[in-house]
Protein backbone atom coordinates (compact mmCIF):
# COMPACT_ATOMS: atom_id res chain seq x y z
CA UNK A 1 0.00 0.00 0.00
CA UNK A 2 2.66 2.18 0.94
CA UNK A 3 3.82 2.15 -2.80
CA UNK A 4 0.65 2.75 -4.13
CA UNK A 5 0.55 5.72 -2.23
CA UNK A 6 3.61 7.31 -3.21
CA UNK A 7 2.62 6.82 -6.71
CA UNK A 8 -0.69 8.97 -5.95
CA UNK A 9 1.05 11.27 -4.52
CA UNK A 10 3.12 12.22 -7.89
CA UNK A 11 -0.34 12.55 -9.87
CA UNK A 12 -2.02 14.52 -7.43
CA UNK A 13 1.25 16.98 -6.79
CA UNK A 14 1.15 17.43 -10.28
CA UNK A 15 -1.93 17.98 -10.99
CA UNK A 16 -2.77 20.40 -8.05
CA UNK A 17 0.23 22.36 -8.27
CA UNK A 18 0.04 23.15 -11.78
CA UNK A 19 -3.62 24.45 -11.36
CA UNK A 20 -2.29 26.75 -8.22
CA UNK A 21 0.52 28.37 -10.87
CA UNK A 22 -1.53 28.88 -13.40
CA UNK A 23 -1.44 32.78 -12.88
CA UNK A 24 1.51 32.75 -13.05
CA UNK A 25 2.13 30.33 -16.12
CA UNK A 26 0.00 33.20 -17.99
CA UNK A 27 1.71 35.91 -16.72
CA UNK A 28 5.41 35.20 -17.76
CA UNK A 29 4.38 33.33 -21.29
CA UNK A 30 0.95 35.08 -22.06
CA UNK A 31 -0.99 33.47 -24.78
CA UNK A 32 -3.61 33.25 -22.50
CA UNK A 33 -6.33 31.99 -24.93
CA UNK A 34 -3.82 28.83 -24.90
CA UNK A 35 -3.58 29.13 -20.27
CA UNK A 36 -6.45 26.19 -19.77
CA UNK A 37 -4.39 23.99 -22.09
CA UNK A 38 -1.45 23.48 -19.77
CA UNK A 39 -3.82 21.50 -17.02
CA UNK A 40 -6.51 20.20 -20.14
CA UNK A 41 -3.71 18.52 -22.58
CA UNK A 42 -2.09 16.58 -20.21
CA UNK A 43 -5.46 15.28 -19.39
CA UNK A 44 -6.54 14.46 -22.89
CA UNK A 45 -3.19 12.58 -23.26
CA UNK A 46 -3.02 10.90 -20.20
CA UNK A 47 -7.07 10.21 -20.92
CA UNK A 48 -5.52 8.26 -23.98
CA UNK A 49 -2.81 6.30 -21.97
CA UNK A 50 -4.32 4.83 -19.62
CA UNK A 51 -6.43 2.45 -22.20
CA UNK A 52 -2.83 1.55 -23.45
CA UNK A 53 -1.48 1.15 -20.13
CA UNK A 54 -4.51 -1.27 -19.32
CA UNK A 55 -3.41 -4.33 -21.34
CA UNK A 56 0.47 -3.55 -19.88
CA UNK A 57 -0.88 -4.08 -16.52
CA UNK A 58 -2.55 -6.97 -17.55
CA UNK A 59 0.38 -8.99 -19.02
CA UNK A 60 3.25 -6.99 -17.91
CA UNK A 61 2.01 -6.52 -14.19
CA UNK A 62 1.91 -3.34 -12.17
CA UNK A 63 5.14 -3.12 -11.09
CA UNK A 64 6.94 -3.38 -14.80
CA UNK A 65 4.38 -0.99 -16.34
CA UNK A 66 4.90 1.52 -13.21
CA UNK A 67 9.13 1.24 -13.91
CA UNK A 68 8.28 2.80 -17.72
CA UNK A 69 5.64 4.91 -16.67
CA UNK A 70 7.43 6.77 -13.71
CA UNK A 71 10.56 7.48 -15.39
CA UNK A 72 9.34 8.32 -18.17
CA UNK A 73 7.27 11.00 -16.03
CA UNK A 74 10.50 11.71 -14.12
CA UNK A 75 12.31 13.03 -18.17
CA UNK A 76 9.26 14.50 -19.58
CA UNK A 77 8.59 16.93 -16.24
CA UNK A 78 12.46 18.33 -16.78
CA UNK A 79 11.47 18.97 -20.28
CA UNK A 80 7.98 20.89 -18.91
CA UNK A 81 10.10 23.02 -16.48
CA UNK A 82 12.38 24.45 -19.42
CA UNK A 83 9.40 25.17 -22.08
CA UNK A 84 10.21 28.68 -23.27
CA UNK A 85 6.92 29.66 -24.78
CA UNK A 86 3.46 28.66 -24.20
CA UNK A 87 2.95 26.37 -27.99
CA UNK A 88 6.14 24.23 -26.16
CA UNK A 89 5.08 24.23 -22.74
CA UNK A 90 1.87 22.26 -24.16
CA UNK A 91 3.71 19.97 -25.84
CA UNK A 92 5.97 18.86 -23.20
CA UNK A 93 2.71 18.90 -21.40
CA UNK A 94 1.28 16.43 -23.69
CA UNK A 95 4.19 14.47 -23.25
CA UNK A 96 3.56 14.37 -19.79
CA UNK A 97 0.26 13.18 -19.91
CA UNK A 98 1.56 10.31 -22.11
CA UNK A 99 3.54 9.24 -18.53
CA UNK A 100 1.06 10.19 -15.92
CA UNK A 101 -1.70 8.25 -17.51
CA UNK A 102 0.36 5.03 -17.11
CA UNK A 103 1.02 5.98 -13.24
CA UNK A 104 -2.95 6.27 -12.53
CA UNK A 105 -3.57 2.86 -13.91
CA UNK A 106 -1.25 1.13 -12.07
CA UNK A 107 -2.56 3.25 -8.79
CA UNK A 108 -5.73 2.17 -9.63
CA UNK A 109 -5.47 -1.69 -10.72
CA UNK A 110 -2.62 -2.11 -7.76
CA UNK A 111 -5.75 -1.82 -5.48
CA UNK A 112 -7.44 -4.44 -7.12
CA UNK A 113 -4.93 -6.84 -7.52
CA UNK A 114 -3.18 -6.94 -4.44
CA UNK A 115 -6.20 -5.63 -1.88
CA UNK A 116 -8.84 -7.79 -1.20
CA UNK A 117 -12.61 -6.51 -1.85
CA UNK A 118 -13.80 -5.77 2.03
CA UNK A 119 -10.94 -3.69 1.95
CA UNK A 120 -10.81 -1.44 -1.39
CA UNK A 121 -13.20 1.31 0.27
CA UNK A 122 -10.65 1.82 2.89
CA UNK A 123 -7.54 1.38 -0.09
CA UNK A 124 -9.47 4.58 -2.40
CA UNK A 125 -9.65 6.94 0.91
CA UNK A 126 -6.60 6.26 1.81
CA UNK A 127 -5.26 7.19 -1.52
CA UNK A 128 -7.90 10.19 -1.79
CA UNK A 129 -6.37 10.99 2.03
CA UNK A 130 -3.40 11.38 -0.20
CA UNK A 131 -4.93 14.01 -2.58
CA UNK A 132 -6.36 15.50 0.91
CA UNK A 133 -2.56 16.03 2.25
CA UNK A 134 -0.95 16.99 -1.46
CA UNK A 135 -3.94 20.07 -1.52
CA UNK A 136 -2.45 21.30 1.42
CA UNK A 137 1.12 20.40 0.70
CA UNK A 138 1.00 20.97 -2.90
CA UNK A 139 -0.09 24.67 -3.27
CA UNK A 140 2.16 25.54 -0.39
CA UNK A 141 5.31 24.17 -2.43
CA UNK A 142 4.06 25.76 -5.03
CA UNK A 143 4.08 29.14 -3.55
CA UNK A 144 7.04 28.21 -1.95
CA UNK A 145 8.80 27.88 -4.87
CA UNK A 146 7.40 31.12 -6.96
CA UNK A 147 7.98 32.76 -4.22
CA UNK A 148 11.93 31.78 -4.24
CA UNK A 149 12.24 30.78 -7.89
CA UNK A 150 9.52 30.47 -10.46
CA UNK A 151 6.59 27.95 -11.69
CA UNK A 152 9.55 26.30 -13.54
CA UNK A 153 10.36 25.01 -10.11
CA UNK A 154 7.05 23.42 -9.68
CA UNK A 155 7.75 20.60 -12.32
CA UNK A 156 11.25 20.22 -11.24
CA UNK A 157 10.40 19.13 -7.48
CA UNK A 158 8.41 16.07 -9.63
CA UNK A 159 11.57 14.65 -10.12
CA UNK A 160 12.47 13.85 -6.27
CA UNK A 161 8.48 12.87 -5.40
CA UNK A 162 8.53 10.30 -8.07
CA UNK A 163 12.40 9.08 -7.42
CA UNK A 164 10.72 8.13 -3.86
CA UNK A 165 7.91 6.76 -5.47
CA UNK A 166 10.14 4.83 -7.68
CA UNK A 167 12.50 3.46 -5.02
CA UNK A 168 9.72 2.53 -2.56
CA UNK A 169 7.52 0.48 -5.61
CA UNK A 170 10.70 -1.09 -7.39
CA UNK A 171 10.11 -4.59 -5.68
CA UNK A 172 6.91 -3.79 -3.39
CA UNK A 173 4.22 -3.03 -6.01
CA UNK A 174 2.79 -6.91 -7.36
CA UNK A 175 4.33 -8.38 -10.59
CA UNK A 176 1.79 -9.91 -12.03
CA UNK A 177 -1.97 -11.41 -11.28
CA UNK A 178 -2.71 -14.43 -9.42
CA UNK A 179 -1.79 -17.38 -11.70
CA UNK A 180 -4.79 -18.53 -10.39
CA UNK A 181 -6.83 -15.70 -12.45
CA UNK A 182 -7.95 -17.16 -15.39
CA UNK A 183 -6.43 -15.18 -18.25
CA UNK A 184 -4.27 -13.44 -16.13
CA UNK A 185 -0.92 -14.50 -17.32
CA UNK A 186 -2.24 -14.57 -21.05
CA UNK A 187 -0.19 -12.21 -22.93
CA UNK A 188 -2.46 -8.72 -23.91
CA UNK A 189 -1.51 -6.88 -27.22
CA UNK A 190 -2.03 -3.04 -27.62
CA UNK A 191 -4.93 -2.74 -29.85
CA UNK A 192 -3.15 0.26 -31.91
CA UNK A 193 -6.10 1.25 -34.46
CA UNK A 194 -8.45 1.28 -31.46
CA UNK A 195 -6.42 3.55 -29.75
CA UNK A 196 -5.68 5.96 -32.79
CA UNK A 197 -10.05 6.29 -33.13
CA UNK A 198 -10.15 6.74 -29.13
CA UNK A 199 -7.84 9.49 -29.44
CA UNK A 200 -9.57 10.96 -32.41
CA UNK A 201 -13.03 10.62 -30.56
CA UNK A 202 -11.20 12.17 -27.35
CA UNK A 203 -9.91 15.33 -29.46
CA UNK A 204 -13.29 15.97 -30.90
CA UNK A 205 -15.22 15.62 -27.79
CA UNK A 206 -12.66 18.40 -26.63
CA UNK A 207 -13.27 20.70 -29.55
CA UNK A 208 -17.07 20.50 -28.26
CA UNK A 209 -15.85 23.46 -25.93
CA UNK A 210 -14.81 25.69 -28.58
CA UNK A 211 -15.92 28.97 -28.94
CA UNK A 212 -15.84 28.73 -32.44
CA UNK A 213 -19.02 27.42 -33.78
CA UNK A 214 -17.67 26.17 -37.18
CA UNK A 215 -15.05 24.40 -34.95
CA UNK A 216 -17.91 22.79 -32.36
CA UNK A 217 -20.06 21.32 -35.55
CA UNK A 218 -16.71 19.74 -37.49
CA UNK A 219 -15.83 18.02 -34.08
CA UNK A 220 -19.08 16.97 -33.16
CA UNK A 221 -19.02 15.33 -36.67
CA UNK A 222 -15.96 13.49 -36.39
CA UNK A 223 -16.94 12.53 -33.06
CA UNK A 224 -19.92 11.18 -33.99
CA UNK A 225 -17.92 9.31 -37.21
CA UNK A 226 -15.14 8.15 -35.10
CA UNK A 227 -17.82 6.36 -32.39
CA UNK A 228 -19.53 4.80 -35.39
CA UNK A 229 -16.05 3.60 -36.78
CA UNK A 230 -14.97 2.53 -33.64
CA UNK A 231 -17.88 0.18 -32.72
CA UNK A 232 -17.49 -1.31 -36.01
CA UNK A 233 -13.80 -2.03 -35.05
CA UNK A 234 -14.29 -3.52 -31.43
CA UNK A 235 -16.66 -6.13 -32.72
CA UNK A 236 -14.35 -6.87 -34.94
CA UNK A 237 -10.71 -7.50 -33.07
CA UNK A 238 -10.25 -9.78 -30.32
CA UNK A 239 -9.05 -7.53 -27.92
CA UNK A 240 -10.27 -3.90 -28.20
CA UNK A 241 -8.16 -1.13 -26.41
CA UNK A 242 -11.46 -0.08 -24.86
CA UNK A 243 -14.22 -2.77 -24.49
CA UNK A 244 -17.44 -1.31 -25.10
CA UNK A 245 -19.43 -3.42 -22.76
CA UNK A 246 -16.68 -2.14 -19.94
CA UNK A 247 -18.32 1.36 -20.46
CA UNK A 248 -21.92 0.18 -21.30
CA UNK A 249 -22.52 -2.88 -19.26
CA UNK A 250 -26.08 -2.36 -16.36
CA UNK A 251 -23.29 -2.89 -13.73
CA UNK A 252 -20.75 -0.30 -14.97
CA UNK A 253 -22.44 2.40 -16.90
CA UNK A 254 -24.13 4.30 -13.99
CA UNK A 255 -21.18 3.91 -11.76
CA UNK A 256 -19.27 5.68 -14.95
CA UNK A 257 -21.73 9.00 -14.92
CA UNK A 258 -21.88 9.53 -11.44
CA UNK A 259 -18.26 9.80 -11.76
CA UNK A 260 -18.08 11.77 -14.89
CA UNK A 261 -20.60 14.14 -13.87
CA UNK A 262 -19.28 15.12 -10.37
CA UNK A 263 -15.86 15.49 -11.87
CA UNK A 264 -16.64 17.29 -14.69
CA UNK A 265 -19.05 20.02 -12.30
CA UNK A 266 -16.18 19.95 -9.39
CA UNK A 267 -12.81 20.09 -10.91
CA UNK A 268 -13.80 22.38 -14.10
CA UNK A 269 -15.08 24.95 -11.84
CA UNK A 270 -12.02 24.03 -9.25
CA UNK A 271 -9.57 24.70 -11.87
CA UNK A 272 -10.17 28.12 -12.94
CA UNK A 273 -10.46 29.35 -8.93
CA UNK A 274 -6.85 30.30 -8.53
CA UNK A 275 -7.33 32.74 -11.29
CA UNK A 276 -10.92 33.91 -10.43
CA UNK A 277 -8.93 34.61 -6.68
CA UNK A 278 -6.03 36.33 -8.45
CA UNK A 279 -7.40 37.89 -11.09
CA UNK A 280 -11.15 38.98 -9.65
CA UNK A 281 -10.28 39.40 -6.46
CA UNK A 282 -6.96 40.71 -6.52
CA UNK A 283 -5.41 38.76 -3.80
CA UNK A 284 -2.04 37.80 -3.57
CA UNK A 285 0.04 34.69 -5.49
CA UNK A 286 -0.14 32.44 -2.65
CA UNK A 287 -3.29 33.03 -1.69
CA UNK A 288 -4.94 31.98 -5.12
CA UNK A 289 -2.41 29.10 -4.99
CA UNK A 290 -4.01 27.81 -2.06
CA UNK A 291 -7.05 28.45 -3.26
CA UNK A 292 -7.24 24.88 -4.80
CA UNK A 293 -7.03 23.26 -1.25
CA UNK A 294 -10.61 23.38 -0.32
CA UNK A 295 -12.58 21.39 -2.30
CA UNK A 296 -9.63 18.78 -2.23
CA UNK A 297 -9.87 18.80 1.50
CA UNK A 298 -13.53 18.20 1.49
CA UNK A 299 -12.62 15.81 -1.58
CA UNK A 300 -10.74 13.68 1.40
CA UNK A 301 -13.05 14.08 3.81
CA UNK A 302 -16.04 13.20 1.68
CA UNK A 303 -13.87 10.14 0.57
CA UNK A 304 -13.26 8.61 4.29
CA UNK A 305 -16.56 9.06 5.48
CA UNK A 306 -17.60 6.83 2.47
CA UNK A 307 -15.08 4.03 3.35
CA UNK A 308 -17.02 4.11 6.80
CA UNK A 309 -20.44 4.07 5.46
CA UNK A 310 -19.76 1.14 3.22
CA UNK A 311 -18.99 -0.79 5.90
CA UNK A 312 -22.64 -0.55 7.34
CA UNK A 313 -24.31 0.34 3.69
CA UNK A 314 -23.94 -1.13 0.00
CA UNK A 315 -21.60 0.92 -2.43
CA UNK A 316 -24.89 1.58 -4.00
CA UNK A 317 -26.31 4.05 -1.19
CA UNK A 318 -23.24 5.45 -0.24
CA UNK A 319 -23.42 6.89 -4.20
CA UNK A 320 -26.68 7.95 -3.87
CA UNK A 321 -26.28 10.42 -0.83
CA UNK A 322 -22.85 11.72 -2.53
CA UNK A 323 -25.05 12.82 -5.34
CA UNK A 324 -27.26 14.24 -2.64
CA UNK A 325 -24.45 16.02 -1.60
CA UNK A 326 -22.45 17.59 -4.76
CA UNK A 327 -25.60 18.82 -6.37
CA UNK A 328 -26.73 21.04 -4.19
CA UNK A 329 -23.33 22.30 -3.28
CA UNK A 330 -22.51 23.20 -7.21
CA UNK A 331 -25.19 25.22 -7.02
CA UNK A 332 -24.52 26.63 -3.56
CA UNK A 333 -20.90 27.46 -5.53
CA UNK A 334 -21.97 29.55 -8.36
CA UNK A 335 -24.65 31.84 -6.08
CA UNK A 336 -21.49 32.34 -4.05
CA UNK A 337 -19.58 33.56 -7.07
CA UNK A 338 -22.97 35.36 -8.44
CA UNK A 339 -22.99 37.49 -5.53
CA UNK A 340 -18.88 38.31 -5.02
CA UNK A 341 -19.83 36.66 -1.06
CA UNK A 342 -16.71 36.61 1.09
CA UNK A 343 -13.82 34.77 0.17
CA UNK A 344 -14.35 32.07 3.74
CA UNK A 345 -18.19 31.21 2.33
CA UNK A 346 -16.66 30.68 -0.99
CA UNK A 347 -13.66 28.52 0.41
CA UNK A 348 -16.84 26.77 2.30
CA UNK A 349 -18.43 25.99 -0.58
CA UNK A 350 -15.76 24.55 -2.64
CA UNK A 351 -15.28 22.36 0.78
CA UNK A 352 -19.11 21.27 0.61
CA UNK A 353 -18.95 20.35 -3.48
CA UNK A 354 -15.75 18.43 -2.39
CA UNK A 355 -17.38 16.08 -0.10
CA UNK A 356 -19.64 15.03 -2.47
CA UNK A 357 -17.30 14.69 -4.91
CA UNK A 358 -14.66 12.60 -2.44
CA UNK A 359 -18.00 10.09 -1.47
CA UNK A 360 -18.90 9.32 -5.24
CA UNK A 361 -15.81 9.30 -7.00
CA UNK A 362 -13.95 6.59 -4.44
CA UNK A 363 -16.90 4.60 -3.94
CA UNK A 364 -17.34 3.84 -7.82
CA UNK A 365 -14.05 2.94 -7.52
CA UNK A 366 -14.70 0.57 -5.40
CA UNK A 367 -18.20 -0.66 -6.91
CA UNK A 368 -16.93 -0.95 -10.17
CA UNK A 369 -13.62 -3.56 -8.92
CA UNK A 370 -15.83 -5.37 -7.08
CA UNK A 371 -18.19 -5.61 -10.12
CA UNK A 372 -14.96 -7.43 -12.84
CA UNK A 373 -12.77 -10.11 -12.76
CA UNK A 374 -9.42 -10.19 -11.91
CA UNK A 375 -8.11 -10.66 -14.86
CA UNK A 376 -9.44 -7.89 -16.13
CA UNK A 377 -8.54 -5.64 -13.56
CA UNK A 378 -6.27 -3.70 -15.91
CA UNK A 379 -8.39 -3.35 -18.01
CA UNK A 380 -11.88 -2.40 -16.63
CA UNK A 381 -9.86 0.28 -14.37
CA UNK A 382 -8.08 1.61 -17.71
CA UNK A 383 -11.89 2.12 -19.15
CA UNK A 384 -13.17 4.03 -15.64
CA UNK A 385 -9.78 6.37 -15.52
CA UNK A 386 -10.18 7.56 -19.29
CA UNK A 387 -13.83 8.29 -18.96
CA UNK A 388 -13.08 10.18 -15.56
CA UNK A 389 -10.55 12.33 -17.18
CA UNK A 390 -12.78 12.84 -20.16
CA UNK A 391 -14.99 14.07 -18.06
CA UNK A 392 -12.45 16.58 -16.10
CA UNK A 393 -11.02 17.55 -19.36
CA UNK A 394 -14.03 18.65 -20.87
CA UNK A 395 -15.26 19.99 -17.63
CA UNK A 396 -12.37 22.25 -17.41
CA UNK A 397 -11.83 23.20 -21.07
CA UNK A 398 -15.74 24.32 -20.87
CA UNK A 399 -15.38 26.55 -17.42
CA UNK A 400 -12.39 27.78 -19.52
CA UNK A 401 -14.09 28.61 -22.40
CA UNK A 402 -17.38 30.10 -21.30
CA UNK A 403 -15.09 32.59 -18.90
CA UNK A 404 -12.71 33.59 -21.40
CA UNK A 405 -15.48 34.20 -23.98
CA UNK A 406 -17.16 36.22 -21.92
CA UNK A 407 -14.25 38.60 -21.54
CA UNK A 408 -13.97 38.31 -25.54
CA UNK A 409 -16.69 39.25 -25.94
CA UNK A 410 -16.75 41.96 -23.26
CA UNK A 411 -13.43 43.84 -24.02
CA UNK A 412 -12.77 42.43 -27.06
CA UNK A 413 -9.19 40.89 -25.84
CA UNK A 414 -8.10 37.95 -23.74
CA UNK A 415 -4.71 39.09 -23.51
CA UNK A 416 -5.51 41.58 -21.42
CA UNK A 417 -6.19 39.21 -18.53
CA UNK A 418 -1.76 39.24 -18.52
CA UNK A 419 -2.02 42.50 -17.35
CA UNK A 420 -4.64 42.37 -14.96
CA UNK A 421 -2.95 39.05 -13.81
CA UNK A 422 0.17 41.29 -13.44
CA UNK A 423 -1.57 43.42 -11.96
CA UNK A 424 -0.45 46.48 -14.33
CA UNK A 425 -3.32 48.78 -13.60
CA UNK A 426 -2.44 51.32 -16.12
CA UNK A 427 -3.32 49.24 -19.04
CA UNK A 428 -6.33 47.34 -17.85
CA UNK A 429 -9.02 47.90 -20.23
CA UNK A 430 -12.76 49.13 -18.16
CA UNK A 431 -15.04 46.03 -17.46
CA UNK A 432 -12.15 43.49 -17.55
CA UNK A 433 -12.16 42.46 -14.02
CA UNK A 434 -15.80 42.51 -14.03
CA UNK A 435 -16.01 40.37 -17.10
CA UNK A 436 -13.77 38.13 -15.96
CA UNK A 437 -16.07 37.53 -12.77
CA UNK A 438 -19.14 36.98 -14.55
CA UNK A 439 -17.92 34.96 -17.16
CA UNK A 440 -16.39 32.84 -14.20
CA UNK A 441 -19.83 33.04 -12.58
CA UNK A 442 -21.95 32.10 -15.30
CA UNK A 443 -19.11 28.67 -15.76
CA UNK A 444 -19.62 27.87 -12.45
CA UNK A 445 -23.53 27.62 -13.41
CA UNK A 446 -23.42 25.37 -16.20
CA UNK A 447 -20.62 23.07 -13.83
CA UNK A 448 -23.79 22.82 -11.71
CA UNK A 449 -25.94 21.91 -14.71
CA UNK A 450 -23.35 19.10 -15.15
CA UNK A 451 -23.79 18.12 -11.51
CA UNK A 452 -27.64 17.76 -11.68
CA UNK A 453 -26.76 14.23 -13.87
CA UNK A 454 -25.70 12.33 -10.83
CA UNK A 455 -28.87 12.52 -9.08
CA UNK A 456 -30.92 10.03 -11.81
CA UNK A 457 -28.02 7.98 -12.14
CA UNK A 458 -27.39 7.29 -8.39
CA UNK A 459 -30.99 6.83 -8.12
CA UNK A 460 -30.77 4.00 -10.84
CA UNK A 461 -28.37 2.61 -9.24
CA UNK A 462 -29.45 2.86 -5.62
CA UNK A 463 -32.80 1.25 -7.06
CA UNK A 464 -31.34 -1.69 -9.14
CA UNK A 465 -28.45 -2.27 -5.73
CA UNK A 466 -29.78 -6.02 -5.34
CA UNK A 467 -29.56 -6.96 -8.82
CA UNK A 468 -25.78 -6.97 -9.34
CA UNK A 469 -23.39 -9.14 -6.78
CA UNK A 470 -19.77 -9.43 -6.43
CA UNK A 471 -17.80 -10.60 -9.38
CA UNK A 472 -14.56 -10.58 -8.90
CA UNK A 473 -12.41 -13.12 -8.06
Amino acid sequence: MTALISIIAIASYNNLAATAVLPDIGDDLGRINLLPWVITIELLTSAVAVLAAGPIVDSAGVRRTFKIAGTGFMITSIIVAAAPTMPTLIVARAAQGVFAGGVMTVATAGIGVAIPSALRPRAFASISTVWGVMGVAGPAIAALLVAVASWRAIFIFNIPVTAIALWVGWNELPDRQSAESPGATRSKRIDGVGLVLVAIITAAALSLTAATPVIVIIGAVVMVASVVVYRSWAQRTPEPILHIGHITQIRYRNVHLTSMAVLAAGVGVNSLLPLYIRGVRQESTTVAAFSVLYMTVGWTAGAWIASQLQDRWRGETVSFLGSVIAFPATVAVAFVIHIDAALPVVYLMFAWMGLGVGTITSTGAALLQNRTALAEMGRLNGAHQFLRTISLTIGIAAVAAITLAVVDHRVGDVEAVRELLGNDAEIIPDGLVDALGDGYAWAATAAAAIAAITIPAALHLFQTRRHHINSAS
